[in-house]
């Protein structure tokens, strides 16, 4: 414990808690686009879980190998520090309005690539204007 705190006074929260938000952000947008909706719905949670768990890991390791601070002890209260505050984090974007602005911007974002790629089409249907 001692370790971590020590970690969060020299390297702040603030980056425990963007590694867990990051990771919430890639796992939404997983589940935004249906990448595992093959896969019966009550395990898709356990796929869930260990992507989260993945996340934290290599997160974790490659801060701390950039950062020169990695000792085991530290790795291990570093990836359960993140992967908690991922799961907190989960749970408050699931509970409250925030997943609907998320998917609302997402659906914004895949209207204007969808519409960028329709005219990427149509450009290249058009004959030539000097013929």
């Amino acid at each position: 414990m001692d370790i971590l705190m020590e970690f969060i006074s020299t390297y702040g929260l603030g980056w425990i808690t963007l590694f867990a938000v990051i990771g919430i952000v890639l796992l939404g947008i997983m589940k935004y686009c249906n990448l595992f909706k093959k896969i019966a719905e009550g395990s898709r949670h356990y796929i869930y879980l260990a992507i989260s768990i993945g996340f934290s890991v290599v997160a974790t390791l490659i801060y701390l190998l950039i950062a020169g601070q990695f000792t085991w002890v530290m790795f291990i209260g570093v990836v359960v520090a993140v992967f908690a505050l991922n799961q907190t984090f989960y749970n408050i974007f699931k509970v409250t309005p925030v997943n609907r602005l998320f998917a609302k911007i997402l659906d914004f974002l895949k209207a204007l690539y969808e519409k960028h790629e329709e005219n990427k089409v149509i450009e290249t249907e058009k004959p030539p204007e000097n013929e």
